[in-house]
């Protein structure tokens, strides 16, 4: 029985040990998931700005060749605007008479949309 206490005492020191490490292990890899997040946050937004730049550039260079070309850009837009109003009419009166049928194409749309941004 005397060689049993020190065992028990050794395997007890040895789960503490281990226990340890692992809380340890744990800690640091939160530690780096934290650092790839900021890092991953950062990076996004730096996309997000690079392309939200580029977008505009793009818009002003099309617009530049189009008044270049002899487009009135002015009426485009309020061309633009009257058939974005017209859609909107015929997406509400779509609504109110068909409720159940709307509700159903908004949950597909949902449902690819959220498909498509888990890629």
């Amino acid at each position: 029985m005397a060689s049993t206490a020190p065992s028990k005492r050794q395997a007890a020191a040895a789960a503490k040990r281990a226990g340890s490490e692992i809380e340890a292990g744990a800690e640091e890899v939160a530690t780096q998931a934290r650092r790839a997040g900021a890092r991953a946050k950062r990076q996004a937004s730096a996309l997000e700005e690079t392309l939200s730049r580029s977008a505009e550039d793009i818009a002003a260079t099309v617009g530049d060749r189009l008044r270049a070309v002899g487009v009135d850009t002015d009426r485009v837009v309020d061309v633009a605007k009257e058939q974005a109003g017209e859609l909107q009419k015929l997406i509400e009166d779509e609504i109110r008479e068909r409720p159940l049928r709307a509700l159903g194409l908004a949950a597909a749309v949902g449902l690819f949309v959220g498909y498509l941004s888990a890629r």
